[in-house]
């Protein structure tokens, strides 16, 4: 406990000098606050793990004039089973409450030194396939920090973009990650899919892809288990961005030849926050 307690002591002095000194000069408009939970939508994995763990050494906010901050996590390396954490109910917080200079954010950067996935009982490590040992993840923002206010982001961390299988039964790590300012910010798309659809002894799931319209862009994709023999099997896909639209399909192999349906969602409809329902498959 005492050692816990240490340490959070000398990261709060960490983040004072940061604050205090930045990496560009500084800034003297004041500060807030900058939280960040995280979060991954039921992924479409290669080998279908049970448990796929990142370790993070550091998370950092871009401030135009105060350069480079970094954020406070819950330890170093924060390590995380990303798959615990799967749906609207289901977020962990990454970056404790950190105080940074007011100002625009333009970047977020992760840090990530290992991963590892459980396969079968058996821990399968993820080559990140980077020289230094510890990949750097830039993502652009456009998020605003004001004087004594607090912000709360969400990272959706995409693993079923982000995990690349590289042959031989070995993988590496190219993250791809989406951030909302808001819970409410992000959209989400749902559908069910028949009985069915579902094929084979025992079924086999259904993969569902959106793609991004007109683009042809997978922007996700995730994998649906039967729920029932008789009844349609519900399933959503979280943090989709709003205000574009998409094609949400499934590709079913029946017999040899591959069946494919479609349904658009139009970005008219998927407004911040909302729910759509596409129907049934």
């Amino acid at each position: 406990m005492k050692k816990k307690f240490t340490y959070s002591i000398f990261c709060a002095l960490v983040a004072m000098l940061l604050f205090a000194c930045g990496d560009s000069g500084g800034s003297d408009g004041g500060s807030g606050t900058l939280s960040m939970d995280i979060v991954d939508a039921k992924p479409l994995i290669p080998d279908n793990p049970t448990e796929l763990w990142l370790y993070f050494d550091g998370v950092n906010a871009h401030i135009p004039g105060s350069g480079w901050v970094s954020l406070l996590l819950p330890e170093i390396p924060f390590r995380i089973n990303l798959l615990a954490y799967y749906d609207m109910d289901h977020t962990t917080q990454i970056v404790t409450p950190s105080r940074i200079p007011a100002g625009k954010i333009t970047q977020i950067r992760f840090e990530i030194s290992r991963a590892e996935m459980v396969v079968n009982s058996s821990v399968k490590e993820i080559d990140l396939d980077v020289p230094s040992g510890t990949l750097k993840t830039d993502v652009p923002v456009d998020h605003q920090v004001v004087v004594d206010g607090s912000l709360h982001l969400i990272s959706h961390f995409d693993l079923s973009r982000s995990i690349v299988a590289t042959g031989s039964g070995e993988y590496k790590i190219k993250p791809v990650i989406h951030i909302f300012d808001e819970v409410q910010e992000g959209a989400t798309i749902c559908g069910s899919i028949n009985a069915t659809t579902f094929v084979g002894d025992p079924p086999e799931d259904v993969d569902v892809s959106v793609i991004r319209d007109p683009s042809g862009e997978t922007y996700t994709q995730a994998t649906v288990t039967r729920e029932s023999t008789t009844d349609p099997t519900d399933f959503c896909i979280f943090w989709v961005v709003p205000e574009e639209s998409y094609s949400v399909e499934i590709d079913v192999d029946k017999d040899g030849v591959t069946d494919s349906s479609a349904k658009f969602v139009d970005k008219e409809d998927l407004k911040p926050g909302a729910v759509v329902n596409i129907g049934t498959f």
